[in-house]
């Protein structure tokens, strides 16, 4: 086995960065404290802002000249814009990859499920989040496609971003039940159109959730 890569300052930084954006503690909007944060992280002014470019660059923060570093904020025509591009995107990954599903991961994917809905229906929303994006990863990573695989990561950090901006709603672990019920179904079938249909409906439930929930929370945007 490879032994595992050691991450650069930079690297760390990104992460930590991208940990406080999405767990809320950064908020959408919010102006970064470049001072405060440097010093919580204990480094240098020069790799913080590489980390900063990075996450610019990603769509996650915005550059914005003689003012500093936003939390990248989104309109609710950018959410649903996001969600669309993230249903077709995911229908190819699931294209790719069901014909390379062995027994073995379908029953990684019931795992990760079966933990989601678990989460959901205790009102973990931190925990659904680890479990819904390692099952979206695990099912790009089978697509074997590397730009697919990129695209989609970097799309999923911005969805993650739109989902804590929104509070999801807890509402939709018994719909998650028995959407997971009917993809693994699919899985195990490796009936490829079915699955992309669920995977399509399953998006399109959080997309409408979320969705309402930013409306709700945001009513004068």
């Amino acid at each position: 086995m490879n032994a595992p890569r050691h991450l650069t300052l930079r690297e760390r930084i990104y992460e930590e960065i991208v940990r406080l954006i999405v767990s809320g503690e950064l908020p959408s909007g919010v102006s970064i404290d470049e001072k405060e944060l440097t010093e919580r992280l204990q480094v240098s002014r020069t790799p913080f802002r590489e980390a900063i470019g990075t996450l610019a660059k990603e769509g996650l923060i915005e550059i914005k000249p003689y003012r500093g570093f936003f939390v990248r904020s989104f309109t609710p025509k950018e959410i649903d814009d996001l969600y669309e591009l993230r249903k077709t995107l995911e229908c190819f990954a699931v294209e790719l990859a069901v014909p390379q599903m062995s027994d073995r991961h379908i029953a990684g994917f019931e795992r990760m499920l079966d933990e989601a809905v678990a989460a959901l229906r205790r009102g973990d929303m931190a925990t659904y989040g680890i479990r819904d994006k390692e099952f979206h990863e695990t099912i790009a990573e089978l697509s074997g496609s590397a730009p697919l695989i990129e695209t989609l990561a970097r799309l999923a950090l911005q969805i993650q971003i739109c989902r804590s901006i929104a509070n999801e709603s807890r509402d939709l672990a018994e719909r998650a039940a028995e959407e997971r019920d009917q993809i693994l179904q699919a899985f195990r079938a490796r009936d490829i159109p079915r699955a992309k249909a669920l995977m399509h409906a399953h998006i399109s439930d959080v997309q409408q959730a979320v969705m309402a929930r930013f409306q709700k929370e945001n009513p004068a945007r």
